[in-house]
């Protein structure tokens, strides 16, 4: 039998009518269509008397898809009409349902099918057992396919498609095929920026709790093909924390399948929950400390640490610590001033600047010379014969001065002075500039590379954080600096680029994992050597648990291998409400909490769902057969004939799912360079020996004297 949109030879004239005679179609003609479908027991033989019977032309191709936009409003007048006529014969209206999936894999035929109204003829099929499955179908591939307007109309519907799902709970393909039309629709809903979603009335009238209930308790039940409902369930529960987070709160088994979801053996579900659970809490956040009150500070210290506070640093040496290098740099800084004051002498200033701007973060700060009136008592600020007012603004002077004395062994100086200056001043990407020229001079100073790592290029900041912590001329200050940013830059990184989404195979696979492994491994140096009171010590411990989670496979339940490191944040906690700064509740902390408050309950509650997906994904799931009445429709509307006889247009959700590759942890070092470590795909391979990998000349030049020994060139 020919399929649908298919005409055999031996039909008659009446089987042949197209778009073009829709029109001139009798009445008796009609009926004897309409019995044909009646009649039909397999939706492939119903639906193609239904495509004769409304005169549509094939389907499955660009011609016919041509010939359907040229008498649009006949066929569409035609399938209304006799939609409205026969209420009863349910055989008609779920072909009917079909023919307009199909024809929404044409974009401006959908458009014009969702303009005249025609989900108003899809969404009553549902309550119809014989066609419930075939409008759920078609509201799949509607949505798949679907613009944002008409993904948006259907997810306005979502809670009827969660009704039907809780009223036939025996009957697995309800909720299959549910889920994925919520999953495909609701996306169109809650995209949108941080400032609000795409559709927030509609997100509005959804009951996003009576969603994530009924998808989450479907995901427990076990199906003949796991993979689909599974991965859309992921797909809901991840794509609506930043717009829908109260929903959440409500109903906490959210959390806990996204908790349990960074622990999946694949990568993308497990960085898509984790970046869910850090966009749960955006609305709520807090941002994070910038600067530092040296006077609470001075006041804190004056009255006491408390004596587990004050053991810890003694154990780590109290010299070495930030807030005892920050107070008597602080100091030094005040008497420097006074000083020049007195001699202005800038350029000794400069040196001592330098020495001070290369130890700690906050000691360089924006003070001024007052004086009093003597006979008015009053105070004013004078700049003391100085060429400046504002303390900061000593900065350029004093480089200006060091230049002038021409001593190669102080230029690093006075291009310190600079940067900080501009560092001070926002001038961020002066500064960035102004230290890329200052490593042509002298690549070997950290303090270039760490100003290099507050722009916001993650790429650029991750790579000068790299080699900055390979240089030889720095100091614990500037080293940690750098340690925390590459953990930022790096982890940042590497969820993005798996949320991408990467084509299995795809090297996006290997350079991302060694971005997250890189983060790790900074992490871990950073909380086992930074002093215990520096600043960053929270975001970073934040950052090595939800990474330990992410990548580390032996995690127990009670999280008993973190206990360190979540005693080191307790240290952290108290270091920061010692000093008068209470810990912000950044989106990283809180979601760093979340994941291990719920990190017990979750794998209770949902370990087993994400390795029955872990068990399909490693070794891709072939999509089985369907029921008889299901298997026509289905691949109908999947077939579609590109000009040259290849097929083309294979759903996402019905062509079966290849699993994900298998990532071989020797090969992510292949993108990580062999001098500095730093992670990337463009990283350029020596010419002698192929193997060794680097980010660029610099590094292959630093490297060489180790690698020539290896290196079969060495021998030439």
């Amino acid at each position: 039998m020919p399929g649908p949109g298919k005409r055999g030879k031996a039909k008659s004239k009446s089987a042949k009518s197209s778009g073009s005679n829709a029109k001139k179609v009798q009445p008796e003609s009609d009926e004897v269509f309409l019995g044909g479908i009646e009649n039909a027991e397999e939706w492939e033989a119903i639906i193609e008397v239904a495509c004769e019977l409304f005169g549509l032309p094939d389907l499955t191709t660009r011609g016919g898809f041509k010939k359907a936009h040229a008498n649009f409003n006949a066929i569409y007048t035609k399938i209304e009409q006799i939609y409205q006529q026969h209420p009863d014969n349910s055989n008609l209206r779920g072909a009917i349902v079909g023919i307009l999936a199909k024809m929404c894999i044409d974009s401006l035929l959908r458009n014009k099918l969702f303009e005249r109204g025609f989900l108003d003829m899809i969404f009553p099929s549902l309550q119809v057992d014989e066609t419930r499955h075939l409008a759920l179908r078609a509201l799949m591939t509607i949505t798949q396919h679907g613009g944002a307007k008409v993904r948006a109309a259907i997810a306005k519907r979502s809670n009827e498609l969660t009704k039907l799902i809780r009223d036939l709970p025996d009957d697995d393909k309800v909720a299959e095929l549910a889920i994925v039309t919520i999953a495909h629709s609701l996306v169109a809903v809650v995209e949108g920026t941080s400032k609000g979603p795409a559709y927030p009335d509609i997100l509005k009238s959804i009951d996003m709790v009576d969603v994530l209930k009924t998808t989450l308790e479907a995901t427990k039940r076990p199906y003949a093909r796991p993979r689909l409902i599974l991965d859309h369930a992921v797909e809901i529960v991840v794509s609506s924390t930043l717009h829908a987070s109260s929903a959440y709160k409500a109903y906490p088994s959210a959390i806990n399948f996204m908790v349990a979801g960074i622990r999946s053996k694949d990568w993308v579900t497990r960085s898509s929950c984790l970046g869910a659970l850090v966009r749960l809490f955006h609305g709520e956040c807090e941002e994070d400390t910038r600067q530092l009150d040296p006077y609470r500070l001075m006041a804190a210290f004056q009255r006491g640490a408390p004596e587990n506070l004050q053991d810890i640093m003694m154990d780590y040496g109290l010299n070495k610590c930030d807030m005892f290098l920050t107070l008597k740099l602080s100091g030094d800084y005040q008497k420097a001033m006074m000083q020049v004051a007195e001699d202005h002498d800038m350029y000794a200033l400069g040196l001592k600047l330098g020495n001070i701007i290369l130890t700690t973060e906050f000691s360089i700060s924006d003070g001024m010379f007052e004086v009093e009136d003597p006979r008015t008592g009053r105070r004013s600020v004078d700049d003391m014969g100085l060429p400046f007012k504002r303390w900061g603004d000593a900065l350029p002077h004093c480089a200006r001065a060091i230049r002038r004395m021409n001593k190669p062994d102080e230029q690093d100086i006075a291009d310190i002075l600079d940067i900080k200056h501009m560092i001070m001043r926002q001038r961020i990407p002066d500064a960035v500039a102004f230290a890329k020229k200052a490593i042509q001079r002298n690549p070997n100073q950290a303090y270039f590379y760490y100003a290099i790592t507050l722009s916001a290029d993650s790429v650029q900041g991750l790579r000068a954080a790299k080699k900055g912590l390979k240089c030889k001329q720095t100091t614990n200050f500037v080293k940690y600096q750098m340690m925390q940013r590459a953990v930022t830059h790096a982890a940042e990184m590497g969820m993005k680029f798996l949320q991408e989404f990467p084509e299995a195979g795809d090297k996006k696979w290997e350079e991302a994992i060694a971005f997250l492994m890189s983060a790790l491994e900074d992490a871990k140096a950073f909380l086992e050597g930074a002093p215990p009171d520096n600043r960053y010590m929270k975001n970073v411990g934040y950052w090595y648990v939800l990474l330990s989670m992410l990548i580390r496979e032996d995690l127990s339940p009670d999280l008993h291998e973190l206990k360190d490191n979540l005693e080191r944040l307790k240290i952290a906690d108290q270091f920061s409400n010692f000093i008068g700064s209470p810990p912000p509740k950044t989106e990283l902390r809180l979601a760093q909490q979340a994941a291990v408050k719920h990190f017990e309950g979750a794998m209770k509650e949902f370990s087993r769902v994400f390795e029955e997906l872990d068990k399909v994904k490693g070794k891709g799931t072939a999509v089985p057969g369907q029921d008889r009445l299901d298997d026509g429709l289905a691949a109908w509307l999947e077939d579609m004939k590109l000009e040259d006889g290849n097929f083309a247009g294979a759903s996402h959700c019905e062509s079966g799912h290849k699993g994900r590759p298998t990532i071989n942890y020797e090969d992510v070092w292949l993108y990580r360079c062999s001098w500095c470590g730093n992670p990337s795909a463009a990283l350029r391979k020596c010419s002698g020996c192929a193997k060794t990998r680097y980010c660029d000349a610099g590094c292959q030049k630093s490297h060489w004297q180790d690698h020539k020994r290896v290196c079969k060139t060495s021998s030439h």
